[in-house]
């Protein structure tokens, strides 16, 4: 099976080349100039255990007793769709985007739909750039999973209460907050390919129960109205 590193590795070395293959097409202050709206379409792994910004970096979890599932890790390992749309960068408070975000789990896990703004800041002549962003989710999934080890309950009523269990995350909330980062590389005057990191939680603001999950993966954008 490929690893998410040779994948990310992979996307970027294509990004470089792609971007010095086309430098006839490329305008270095176009990015800042003409920025226009965004779409954009990406590929997450949902529950990679990667959080920058709590310096954690969890890729083998520990072993747990037989038929218990580590908190959290529920939903681990599977594939989100996310569709993005960005305004044009406001002239208000740093110039940030506006954006929306719907993030579709292919396993029929939680799948999430974002609201919020991010900052783009560029170096390298424009052609790279790098973002963060901060936003307000609603999910689809469980404010809390059923107990499957309640006693009394009968075999049927407990197996399908283990089954929600063991694939689908308890969040503690049905509002969510949306710390989000990304870096990218402009191809030319239209497209750009990003690596994305995107967190869900609520700090325990709204119950204790809040185990967050963390996504990353690859994005590409597409910039609306972009001329020469």
């Amino acid at each position: 099976m490929i690893g998410w590193k040779s994948v990310f590795g992979a996307a970027m070395t294509l990004a470089a080349a792609s971007a010095a293959s086309q430098e006839h097409d490329f305008d270095a202050e176009a990015p800042l100039q003409r920025a226009g709206p965004e779409v954009a379409i990406g590929l997450l792994r949902h529950g990679a255990n990667f959080h920058p910004l709590g310096g954690q970096l969890i890729f083998d979890l520990p072993t747990l007793p037989g038929g218990q599932i580590y908190e959290g890790s529920e939903e681990d390992g599977t594939v989100d769709i996310q569709l993005v749309y960005r305004s044009a960068p406001l002239s208000i408070a740093l110039k940030p985007r506006l954006t929306g975000k719907l993030q579709i789990n292919t396993d029929g896990r939680t799948s999430f739909a974002s609201v919020g703004a991010e900052w783009r800041q560029h170096v390298l002549q424009n052609r790279v750039y790098g973002q963060f962003g901060i936003g307000l989710t609603v999910h689809d999934g469980y404010r809390f999973t059923p107990d499957p080890f309640e006693a009394g309950l009968p075999a049927r009523d407990a197996q399908r209460r283990y089954d929600v269990y063991r694939r689908r995350t308890s969040f503690g909330s049905r509002l969510l907050f949306n710390p989000n980062a990304s870096v990218g590389v402009r191809l030319n005057r239209h497209w750009a390919v990003e690596a994305t990191w995107e967190h869900f939680s609520h700090r325990q603001l709204f119950s204790s129960q809040n185990p967050g999950i963390d996504n990353v993966g690859v994005r590409f954008v597409y910039t609306i109205g972009a001329r020469r």
